[in-house]
């Protein structure tokens, strides 16, 4: 995708009135692009979950921590997993996985969700495939 002055842009980020591409940290970048992977793979899971009608039975999810390494799991119920993702900017991660900056929104003994703030926030409000924009 192009901006106005024909430079690429990537997925996502959009010109402000000046008509710049606003400038994201590498490491918010980052961190926001492994967390949107495996929200994106969580969704897939979810999605095949309802296809074989678990129905509200523990069901395994990725952790979707930053951490691209990751490969531990969180088992969540059908309306765990939907609350978290009925805020763009929530993650559910396995307990202990959170940066010491992220706000925990909820703790439980098999997860936490985590609220991402600032431009890493920004960014993977935008990234939501739930989102019109995602």
């Amino acid at each position: 995708m192009r901006c106005r002055a024909g430079r690429l842009r990537p997925r996502g980020f959009s010109d402000d009135s000046s008509g710049k591409v606003p400038q994201v940290s590498r490491s918010a970048q980052q961190a926001a692009e492994n967390e949107a992977t495996f929200r994106l793979a969580n969704e897939r899971l979810s999605q095949k979950a309802s296809e074989l009608e678990l129905g509200d039975q523990l069901t395994p999810y990725l952790c979707e921590c930053e951490d691209e390494r990751c490969t531990k799991v969180v088992e969540l119920s059908r309306d765990e997993y939907e609350e978290v993702r009925a805020h763009p900017r929530r993650f559910v991660m396995v307990r202990g996985h959170q940066k010491a900056d992220e706000q925990v929104v909820r703790e439980r003994s098999r997860y936490a969700v985590v609220e991402k703030a600032g431009e890493e926030g920004e960014l993977v409000a935008r990234r939501d495939p739930r989102s019109p924009s995602g």
